[in-house]
């Protein structure tokens, strides 16, 4: 699978060519196409890029990380359904850390209210480090993993939420200077075999989520981290924001049709936040949908022409307490529907 990349598409791909290996040889580079001289950084976008707006027929879910399901301290989820139903979503999330095993009557009568308001609980959240150095960090991990495997299956939930790791001493987001090396890779790919080993004969996938910050920050790696798993129950949450940098800032129109070209069906839910360029430096700040550089027209209509519903989760946003003051999911809920609207996409309500 290895091929010679030119000095013409190692510009173009910027720092995007940062995946495993890191070399012009490596098969997790990728490069968009080539739009100025050799003199130039490709960070422009071409002036015939495709924006195919062409809206498909299946609806898309709202869900938003201010608003998500808990049954730990005292937080009862079967009355949060319909609080977050009133918020206007129709799909929620938990996080691993804020959720437990119920007893088999909680489990059905949380069941029963999801069934009656219509809320898809679609998955459990595992912000943990799987390749942490510290092997009994890491090891615990592995357990949460498990644990996460067995909440969903007592849920009937679909997927749970996992990441690849850094080998830095924090959380999977830690930048590490040996993040993009062959060894994390293959690190990587060891922990996610082991987990999905331990659990042969589950159901439940896990949804790796790109981060900027490793070695999974591109369509392509995604695609290569699946092969080289090998096994049909690791897909992809889809976080285009998260495959973003100085490169691909701009070009988010061509990144969005390569994650959607490239990883199809094996999406199974996506995430919805803008970004855009913050000072002089290549620093990037996580900004309401909309106000970013982050192509929603696109993005929405990719969704949209999927086989089945996906839902669009809304993070990184401030719910309204505190100095910030309003409720900035609102103004991205607003932001959405209204774009769908316009393109005639169906949000589902």
């Amino acid at each position: 699978m290895n091929k010679k990349i030119s000095r013409r598409k190692l510009l173009a791909a910027g720092t995007t060519g940062l995946m495993a290996g890191a070399a012009a040889s490596s098969a997790h580079s990728w490069s968009l196409p080539f739009v100025g001289g050799d003199h130039l950084t490709q960070w422009s976008p071409p002036a015939d890029v495709t924006r195919n707006l062409t809206p498909g027929s299946t609806p898309i879910r709202l869900s938003s990380a201010g608003y998500q399901l808990s049954n730990t301290n005292g937080n009862n989820p079967v009355e949060q359904v319909s609080y977050i139903r009133s918020k206007g979503y129709t799909a929620a999330e938990t996080f691993f850390s804020n959720w437990r095993l119920m007893t088999d009557s909680e489990a059905r009568e949380l069941k029963e209210e999801l069934r009656r308001q219509d809320l898809w609980f679609y998955n459990v959240h595992v912000w943990d480090n799987i390749i942490h150095p510290d092997p009994e960090i890491r090891a615990q991990t592995h357990r949460n993993y498990l644990a996460a495997i067995e909440m969903a299956e007592q849920m009937d939930i679909d997927f749970i939420l996992v990441h690849s790791g850094s080998r830095g001493y924090g959380k999977p987001s830690y930048a590490d200077p040996r993040n993009w090396t062959s060894e994390t890779w293959q690190m990587t790919v060891d922990a996610l075999k082991q987990v999905l080993a331990d659990t042969a004969g589950s159901r439940v996938q896990l949804a790796a989520e790109a981060i900027n910050s490793n070695h999974l920050n591109s369509p392509a790696a995604h695609a290569q981290l699946r092969e080289d798993v090998g096994d049909e129950r690791l897909k992809v949450t889809l976080d285009p924001t998260n495959m973003v940098n100085a490169s691909t800032l701009f070009r988010s129109t061509e990144l969005l049709n390569e994650c959607f070209e490239t990883l199809g069906e094996d999406i199974l839910y996506a995430h919805a936040k803008d970004i855009k360029w913050s000072g002089m430096l290549p620093g990037m700040e996580w900004v309401i949908p909309g106000q970013g550089e982050m192509d929603y027209e696109v993005y929405l209509t990719h969704l949209s022409r999927m086989e089945y519903t996906r839902p669009l989760m809304m993070e990184f946003l401030n719910r309204g307490r505190g100095y910030k003051g309003a409720d900035q999911y609102v103004q991205a809920k607003h932001f959405i529907e209204e774009t769908a609207a316009r393109l005639g996409v169906t949000i589902y309500s």
